[in-house]
This record gives C-alpha cells, structure tokens and sequence, in this order.
C-alpha cells in the first residue's frame, strides 16, 4: 500500500494519540523520530554510556494521521513485550500488512467476523517506539502526511 509504504521510510516512529472519532473508527497519530541530534554521555548507576543521541520528533519531521473509518479490533501492547509469532507472513517494516498472523487467529477464534460478514479484512501493524499497535478492518486506512514546524 502506497501510503503505508511512506511510513516505512522512516527508521524511528512514535505512537503521538490513539483515539476513536467515531464510535468504532480508529484515529492513530504516528510521528517520525530522529537520533540526528548531539552525542551525550548518559550515566547509569556507576556505568557511563557514551556517545548516546535522543530519538526524538523535531521541526521537519513526518507527521502521519491513519484513519480507519471502522474496524473489527485493535490492541495496543508495551513494545518491549512484542514479538513476531512463527506464522506471522507481513510486508512492510514500521507500518505492517499480515499475510497471516496469530492475531488473525485470535480473531477468527474469539470473534464471529468472517470473509462473508463483514467481509475479507486484513491485519494492519504498526510498529513504533514503546507501542505496538495491531488493527483488523475490512476497510484500508486512509493516510495523511504533514510535517512538524
């Protein structure tokens, strides 16, 4: 998908919002992120890291608003417990499109969505530093890129 494909351009996304406009649409604002700023020395108990940057949002970054105008399910999980399943098949790096995928299964086991009702869906992922976002819907979300100040 093209607009997803600009997602992925980047090496470093943030998950800035995640609401619900409407009753059962999904809003996700994503933002581009950086590690371009100085090196720092960063003290950790008595253990120094040098050289370290900030990854953080900053004027001319990529702003993404990700609207699906409704979806069957989504979940957010903590990025540091995130992990591919063994039959997870996607393409994309940051912003995903699953083949197959165990949160396919989840929902064809804990939901009665079918490819007859409410039709052929898909499984879209995003991930972004501390979020891993995980969206079915039978639409394909609709992409708006914009740029810090």
């Amino acid at each position: 998908m093209k607009d997803l494909s600009q997602i992925n351009e980047h090496k470093y996304i943030y998950l800035e919002s995640i609401s619900e406009p409407e009753d059962n649409s999904l809003r996700l604002i994503l933002t581009e992120a950086t590690s371009d700023g100085p090196e720092q020395d960063i003290e950790i108990g008595e253990v120094v890291l040098s050289g370290s940057r900030a990854i953080e949002t900053v004027s001319g970054c990529a702003i993404y608003e990700v609207l699906f105008e409704n979806y069957i399910c989504y979940n957010v999980a903590n990025e540091s417990y995130a992990q591919d399943a063994g039959q997870d098949k996607y393409t994309g790096k940051l912003a995903r499109v699953y083949e197959n995928s165990a949160y396919l299964d989840y929902i064809g086991e804990s939901t009665f969505a079918t490819a007859d009702y409410p039709g052929p869906f898909f499984h879209y992922g995003f991930c972004c530093l501390n979020h891993c976002i995980d969206v079915v819907s039978v639409t394909e979300p609709k992409v708006n890129r914009s740029v810090v100040a």
